[in-house]
């Protein structure tokens, strides 16, 4: 299986090792610019120690693509197995996010960088469509508390996903490029008491 579950690994682990290296590597200069001898160089990890691993470039960039979107499909179903209220399960996915990016800052640059679409690849088509369906989970748990009234009579759930989306995206990209903590559980209740009070009013 080409992908990498973060958790599950010791963080001196060759393959977390790879991981990071590379996820920083792509995010600053592209898939294009990078080389598996840049990898190896800047992980100290010998090319034929990757290529055990890792059957190419590719095959990397590919890995990291198919955890960051599981990572995010296991906060899904952990909140789809929750009896709570929709704007609860909102919050949560927030504060889920962000304690994600905090722990994983080098996964998440690399995730903004795909879902954005600075680059153009082949390969990367299957993957836009399953962050789409993704989207669109979030989208239908919205829709779901529009239905319920708890977003308000005159609510609508595109745009209201997209605003929520939109919203964690530009924290998300602010801590990036912030030395200091940004991301918070403070933030995420913030963030969703905002936009729940003007979709009430």
């Amino acid at each position: 299986m080409n992908q990498t579950d973060y958790d599950s690994l010791k963080e001196n682990n060759t393959r977390v090792l790879i991981f990071k290296t590379a996820a920083r590597l792509f995010s600053e200069k592209g898939y294009n610019g990078v080389s598996m001898r840049e990898i190896s160089e800047m992980s100290g990890i010998s090319k034929p120690a990757i290529y055990y691993h890792f059957k190419s470039k590719e095959q990397i960039y590919r890995s990291l693509m198919e955890t960051a979107l599981n990572y995010n499909s296991r906060q899904l179903e952990i909140l789809d197995g929750k009896e709570i209220p929709i704007r609860d399960k909102i919050t949560e996915l927030a504060k889920m996010r962000f304690r994600q990016v905090l722990k994983y800052p080098e996964l998440a640059k690399f995730f903004v960088i795909l879902i954005t679409g600075v680059e153009k690849l082949p390969f990367l088509e299957e993957i836009v469509r399953e962050v789409k369906d993704r989207q669109k989970r979030i989208f239908d748990l919205i829709k779901n508390g529009v239905e319920k009234g708890e977003f308000g009579n005159t609510a609508r759930s595109s745009m209201a996903a997209d605003i929520f989306l939109g919203a964690l995206l530009y924290y998300i990209i602010r801590q990036l490029n912030s030395m200091k903590i940004i991301l918070t559980d403070e933030l995420a209740e913030e963030i969703v008491e905002i936009l729940f009070k003007g979709w009430n009013e």
